[in-house]
């Protein structure tokens, strides 16, 4: 589940298939990030889930366990909101 796809993360194709899965307004939003940090967006997309992995608080991993729940592929889904989490301005949220 999630912790099998986020340790496949540091395999760009991977990631790749992963930003495959986001709506093209995200994936839009996620390489400028990477771009302002002069990073290419697999190693970006990689870097934010590992540190949501990191940093979340209790709130932020009770909507996600809820995401997964709610999920046909809950590592998938897991990935991808951290990835619009990642993506959204921390004022959005």
């Amino acid at each position: 589940m999630l912790g099998e796809l986020v340790a496949q993360l540091d395999r760009p194709e991977v990631v790749e298939a992963v930003l495959a899965t986001l709506a093209p307004p995200e994936r839009d939003h996620l390489e400028r990030h990477a771009a302002r940090c002069s990073m290419r967006i697999e190693d970006f997309a990689a870097g934010a889930v590992r540190e949501f992995l990191e940093t979340a608080d209790d709130d932020l991993w009770m909507q996600l366990l809820t995401v997964m729940r709610r999920a046909d592929d809950p590592g998938l889904a897991a990935v991808q909101s951290i990835l619009r989490w990642a993506s959204t301005p921390p004022m959005s949220r």
